[in-house]
């Protein structure tokens, strides 16, 4: 049968159906970006679809700014999975990771004493910068984005926030505490009028964590555009205004922090350094968390250099053959936020196979 020409009686002309058929032979091989099902949708499927778990609820939506806009910013995002939606400058929505898929947008994050959101999050970032407003092409499709996650996965208005608002910071050299205002991605995101052009009409008006002490509160600017009541002309004026972030200790959301000469735990873990959630993991292989430490007594300021510390996480102990992953820490054995130490290195959860993990391999998970 020959192909139909823009005569024929079926309508469908030479050069269109050309284009569908070469646009369907490069998308079976993922070479290109592809329509999803809805037309507004541009699937770009990344690598870590191959290993990434499904998320454990859907309770809430984060909105990220990438502060950065170069043309390699989409390939990125999508390399790493850090988003489950990229929305550009000129509104194109494109889908990162599959519906139920954890993206790690978030990483060290709470909000109302649930932890590490990116297990119960969609992240969507946005192309552009935290203290400049989305364009209107980006509002015009985050709006309609934000309609269709909220009606399928049933979020709230008001658990539509910015990254800012849930992220928040170890303890380190700044401040002593765990604290909100790690970052001020996506803020803008927290402004009236901005979400009202997004069609949310709920927002937190203040920080349960730092309400009820888990958290400080250490970036004041930050806080009064996450919860101020205001217009746009005050708005507009306290971002001009805008003062430097605060000083970020540049760890990774899933860092172990080693001690180096002359440096103190306090440095790296505060008034944390003797949690039962703070792991100290010393040059002659011991592992003991600050709690267990405090009540042997041990000096912490004696701390060798060389000793690596991890602020926030469950010590798993070691994968032997009687004890795999999957018995230690359950279905959080291979997310992004679950750390292997092997051979010195740290990988993380969605880096490993099941079948190519060493014994002996120590093991840090999130709850």
């Amino acid at each position: 049968m020959g192909i139909v020409t823009r005569n024929s009686p079926d309508g469908v002309d030479r050069r269109s159906f050309l284009k569908r058929l070469l646009a369907g032979t490069l998308a079976a091989f993922a070479l290109v970006p592809v329509k999803a099902d809805s037309e507004r949708i541009i699937d770009v499927q990344s690598p870590r679809r191959r290993t990434r778990p499904n998320r454990k609820s859907t309770r809430f939506i984060i909105l990220h700014t990438t502060e950065a806009d170069g043309p390699g910013t989409l390939e990125c995002i999508a390399r790493d999975g850090t988003a489950s939606y990229v929305v550009d400058p000129d509104g194109r929505i494109f889908r990162i990771m599959k519906g139920m898929q954890v993206s790690v947008g978030c990483g060290r994050s709470m909000w109302n004493g649930l932890a590490n959101l990116d297990n119960h999050s969609i992240n969507i970032e946005t192309i552009g910068f935290h203290n400049k407003h989305p364009s209107g092409a980006q509002i015009g499709s985050l709006r309609y984005l934000l309609r269709v996650l909220r009606r399928s996965y049933r979020v709230r208005g008001r658990d539509v926030m910015p990254h800012s608002q849930v992220a928040y910071g170890i303890p380190n050299r700044w401040h002593r505490r765990s604290h909100r205002g790690r970052k001020r991605c996506g803020m803008m995101f927290a402004l009236d009028p901005v979400r009202k052009r997004l069609g949310l009409s709920e927002k937190p008006r203040y920080d349960p964590d730092v309400r009820a002490k888990r958290l400080i509160a250490a970036d004041e600017y930050l806080e009064k555009v996450l919860y101020a009541r205001m217009g746009k002309k005050e708005t507009d004026l306290l971002i001009a205004q805008a003062l430097p972030a605060i000083q970020d200790s540049g760890e990774e959301n899933h860092s172990v922090k080693t001690v180096g000469e002359g440096q103190t735990v306090w440095e790296y873990a505060g008034d944390e350094y003797a949690y039962e959630s703070t792991i100290y993991l010393f040059p002659d292989g011991m592992v003991k968390r600050g709690a267990d430490l405090l009540k042997d007594n041990f000096d912490f300021h004696k701390v060798h250099p060389g000793t690596r510390i991890a602020v926030g996480y469950v010590y798993g102990g070691l994968v032997t053959r009687e004890r795999t992953p999957f018995s230690i820490a359950g279905k959080n054995w291979n997310r992004p936020d679950t750390l292997y130490i092997m051979d010195g290195q740290v990988i993380t959860g969605d880096e490993v196979s099941d079948k190519h993990i060493p014994t002996g391999t120590f093991l840090l998970f999130r709850k």
